[in-house]
């Protein structure tokens, strides 16, 4: 499996945002983002979440054509959080750190807690990046969805 080069110790924080100045699809730039991705699910996020709550979110991706895959959430508010396996978390932000196969399926666990303000709006945003394993940033393609849930 392959490393990533440009950013050994993973991609930016926030690089999920396809708005940021750094995004996931910055660096890898084979093709254009796709954004809005339906390829991109979240399970487990509630529409109306409840303040401190903590839930365990499945984030998946279906894609055909990807040989290894990669995630980066980034929520408004709340914090991430997972017990072992290949993330890495900071408060609201979540990443993974090693790329997972097609032949494992893409799916990663993790929770996320809610922040204690009620009626605040939080975003998800979700960026996924399916590679072709042969350690160049070409023939990466980039993916973004944001969801959203209210305190």
């Amino acid at each position: 499996m392959s490393a990533a080069f440009a950013f050994p110790e993973g991609a930016p924080w926030g690089a999920a945002n396809p708005d940021a100045d750094e995004n996931c699809g910055t660096c890898h730039f084979g093709y254009d983002a796709t954004i809005n991705a339906q390829s991109i699910s979240v399970r487990g996020l509630p529409e109306a979440a409840v303040p401190g709550e903590t839930y365990k979110l499945e984030i998946s991706f279906a894609d055909d054509e990807a040989v290894i895959a990669g995630f980066q959430l980034l929520a408004t508010d709340g914090d991430f959080h997972v017990a072992g396996g290949d993330i890495e978390y900071l408060g609201a932000a979540i990443r993974s750190t090693k790329p997972s196969l097609a032949d494992d399926g893409f799916s990663w666990l993790l929770n996320w807690t809610a922040p204690d303000k009620p009626g605040e709006r939080v975003i998800i945003y979700v960026a996924v990046v399916a590679g072709n394993d042969d350690l160049s940033p070409f023939g990466d393609r980039a993916f973004f969805r944001t969801f959203e849930t209210r305190l």
